[in-house]
């Protein structure tokens, strides 16, 4: 069904499971952003259940009771009647009847007497009426029933067949002779062509059921036990009877308000239902809709399968009522999957693979974004806790294959918990965390971005990453492996300061399962010892999922490697990261996380606390090489003697973007409120606001730019050197400077490069030319100066965040 794995069964284990299947192909135009779960989040949907009813009012209805005016076309075929009872002997494989009109009233009784199971008579209604089906159908065979003008089985009507295809849509003679059972046709609810069903179809044991057109309900009881049931509504779909008995549907072409819905109950236990549509005005409405039960548990050791599909064009997927793939009576679970451009999951749905005494199952969710909230998402987090407790696997993928409508990012801005059972949520793009993710007991976590093929670890989504931003975590109850993957890579779960302290695969990839507390560390005379060192280079991957190191002590003014939580690392991914009141002392090249970081990156991380130095001295990191450092800051208190920065002492051949510091900046020489010296490197979208002291090349961004590309920055901090002390740069010997301010008054320095702003100019952002406020910088309209979106603690200017009454700064009412 154009997804990025296949489902298969597996006799061994007895249930199906998830496989890849590398090509990706599918069919996107461009859906708009998913809504809210507010009570009028589908306007679209009440509109089209007036449309489906009055498509329902539109027919004319046959008075007869009887089909009429049945004529062989092709095969061999008798039919006769006594009474109220038709027969219909059929004597060939295949039979195709064209009736000027086919219903069934109630008390009256239609029956195909077949060669055997496996034979398959077409039913066509060439004349202008709508079926109506009220009395009983039955037939040892397979029969398929078509009739564009519309069809609908009533309340009394009792269908008993070998397998049964009901289909508003048409098919070509020679197609369904050669057995290419490919259906087309007009198959909008408003040109009166609904497919409902209020009765009871019922296929034999292995049969299947399928209702085809381009709106399709089930209000009554549809069952195929061991075999499949299909509700598929488009313009054209395609109908594949596979070796094990089981349907397989596509629906090729989408039609003017499609609708494939139950509202009753559907079973096919030991086998698999199937709602799926694709609607050419999917943008604003429901496509695929249960509010009843869809049920395909296990039976004699066979799982079941239940799969919701709506089109990735754009519409919705809803998901209420139960879908039940469990396995009560013995064996393993099945699976489950709701997909779509949109997928909504209601409050009070219950979604099962449970097994009794085997193997849970799984349940996939497939939409272009999805977002877990507790309103105004598609999901709450205690619907997903729910979900991880009644399946062994449950999984959010997202993929939008390059298309207008969606980014392919996953959201979690709900506490979710569970103790057992795997959630995966596999991202193209990006996974932001945004609340509590609490893995106890024997849970476990896959966390799988920036993947456009689907396939674990390949990255191809450039820019893409985890990240737990303010507020957010994830806590794991136990450490240790085999409790974490990102990509497919197994990480190994820190919760104490001795797992911390006792890193000895400097390749590795570990995650922070829990704050940790590290004032022990102040005990010793060198207090903490820092991972890896000058020739021995962290390369791994260290992720602090959100989580913080406290009161850090590193007390080594003498040490020789570069000092720092990291001495030194090499091409490693840091990430989701806090030091908080930390005190670090070293030597040459010392910072908070990192003391010497070659390439790599570093996103999500912060220090505060103190850092002190000699030369190469910052706040977060001392010397950043080849590097990319974003969503970063630093509110330490930095001091050394050359080349000190508020957020990293020496920036060469790298970049940081997204980042501030604020803490108090002290040194000698090329000393910035960011950076101390910049050397061929681009600084954009960022900020200092600490006070600078210093003697020469003294900066309230920068202490001196050899070169690089500095753009969309300001500076606020109090500025003092004895020679080139400037309000935004010290000494700048090359490199350009773009949309860059600072504040004359508060830095005290009137000479930079860059624009010269006062205090009441700095809250006038209609003077930051250059801005992108609605990406990047917050508060465009005019109340404050410019701070970060997405970035805790920074909203440093925040009028808003300023005592009431008369507001003042330097002594002026702003």
């Amino acid at each position: 069904m154009n997804h990025i794995y296949s489902v298969l069964w597996n006799s061994a284990l007895g249930r199906f499971y998830v496989t890849s299947e590398r090509g990706r192909s599918r069919s996107r135009a461009t859906p708009r952003r998913a809504r809210g779960r507010g009570a009028n989040r589908r306007p679209g949907f009440a509109a089209l259940a007036a449309c489906v009813a009055m498509a329902w009012s539109a027919p004319a209805w046959s008075q007869a009771a009887l089909p009429q005016g049945g004529q062989v076309v092709s095969g061999n075929a008798a039919i006769t009647q006594a009474g109220p009872q038709m027969t219909i002997q059929q004597a060939s494989d295949k039979t195709i009847l064209n009736w000027q009109s086919f219903n069934i009233g109630a008390g009256h009784q239609v029956t195909f007497q077949q060669p055997d199971a496996s034979a398959v008579a077409l039913n066509r209604v060439v004349g202008a009426d709508a079926s109506a089906i009220h009395g009983t159908l039955q037939a040892n065979g397979r029969v398929f029933l078509v009739n564009p003008n519309g069809m609908l089985f009533g309340a009394g009507a009792n269908v008993n067949v070998g397998g049964l295809v009901a289909s508003t849509l048409n098919i070509a003679d020679n197609d369904f002779l050669q057995g290419h059972y490919q259906f087309s046709g007009q198959g909008s609810a408003m040109q009166g062509a609904a497919l409902r069903n209020q009765g009871r179809i019922t296929a034999a044991d292995g049969g299947g059921v399928a209702l085809l057109g381009g709106s399709v309900s089930n209000q009554g009881t549809i069952a195929a036990r061991l075999g499949s049931v299909a509700l598929a509504a488009g313009n054209q779909v395609k109908l594949d009877f596979a070796g094990d008995g089981l349907l397989n549907v596509q629906v090729q072409q989408a039609s003017l308000n499609a609708l494939a819905e139950n509202h009753q109950l559907i079973e096919a236990d030991g086998g698999s239902v199937l709602m799926t549509a694709k609607a050419t005005d999917a943008i604003l409405q429901t496509v695929v809709n249960n509010t009843g039960t869809v049920r395909a548990r296990s039976v004699e050791n066979r799982a079941g399968k239940i799969v919701l599909l709506g089109g990735f064009e754009g519409g919705t997927t809803r998901v209420a009522g139960t879908l039940d793939a469990s396995a009560p009576a013995g064996g393993n679970g099945g699976f489950i999957e709701t997909s779509g451009a949109h997928v909504e999951i209601e409050d009070g749905a219950k979604v099962t693979t449970l097994a009794a005494n085997g193997r849970s199952g799984s349940w996939l969710i497939d939409p272009n974004d999805f977002t877990v909230a507790r309103s105004g998402g598609n999901m709450t987090g205690q619907q997903v806790s729910d979900a991880l407790n009644h399946n062994d696997d449950f999984t959010i993928e997202t993929a939008v294959m390059g298309t207008a409508g969606g980014q392919g990012d996953i959201h979690i801005n709900d506490a979710i918990t569970w103790t057992q059972s795997t959630l995966r949520l596999n991202a193209q793009r990006n996974i932001n965390v945004n609340a509590v993710m609490s893995v106890q007991g024997s849970g476990k976590l896959a966390l799988n971005y920036g993947d456009t093929q689907g396939n674990a670890g390949t990255s191809a989504v450039v820019g893409s990453n985890v990240n737990v931003n303010g507020g957010g975590r994830v806590d794991f109850e136990n450490g240790g492996a085999d409790r974490l993957s990102v990509n497919g890579h197994g990480y190994t779960v820190i919760n104490t300061l001795s797992e911390l302290s006792d890193i000895q695969n400097l390749g590795g990839k570990y995650a922070l399962g829990s704050d940790i507390d590290a004032s022990p560390t102040a005990s010793t005379a060198q207090g903490f010892a820092p991972i890896g060192g000058a020739n021995t280079p962290f390369t791994g991957v260290f992720d602090g999922l959100g989580h913080t190191i406290s009161r850090l002590t590193i007390n080594r003014p003498l040490a020789i490697d570069p000092v720092g939580l990291l001495s030194y690392t090499h091409n490693a991914v840091l990430r989701n990261i806090g030091l908080v009141d930390g005190s670090i002392i070293g030597a040459t090249t010392t910072g908070a996380l990192v003391g010497y970081n070659i390439g790599g990156s570093i996103s999500n991380a912060y220090a505060t606390g103190s850092v002190k130095g000699t030369n190469v001295t910052g706040g977060l990191v001392g010397h950043s090489q080849g590097s990319r450092i974003s969503n970063a800051y630093a509110s330490a208190g930095v001091s050394g003697a050359r080349y000190v920065g508020g957020l990293v002492g020496a920036l060469s051949d790298g970049m940081i973007s997204n980042a501030y510091a604020t803490g108090s900046v002290t040194g000698d020489s090329e000393v910035g409120g960011l950076v101390g010296n910049n050397s061929i490197s681009s600084i954009t979208n960022a900020y200092a606001t600490g006070s600078v002291t210093g003697n020469s090349n003294i900066g309230g961004l920068i202490g001196m730019q050899t070169g690089g590309v500095i753009n969309s920055v300001y500076a606020t901090g109090n500025v003092k050197g004895n020679s080139n002390a400037r309000g935004l740069i010290g000494l700048r010997l090359g490199g350009s400077v773009s949309y860059a301010y600072w504040n004359t008054e508060t830095t005290g320095q009137q000479t930079s490069d860059g624009t010269r702003l006062t205090t009441a100019q700095m809250f006038d952002t209609s003077k930051w030319a250059g801005f992108d406020f609605g990406a990047v910088w917050g508060n465009a309209n005019g109340q404050t100066t410019p701070y970060l979106l997405n970035m805790a603690g920074n909203q440093v200017f925040n009028k808003n965040d300023l005592p009431t009454g008369t507001i003042t700064i330097d002594n002026r009412p702003v």
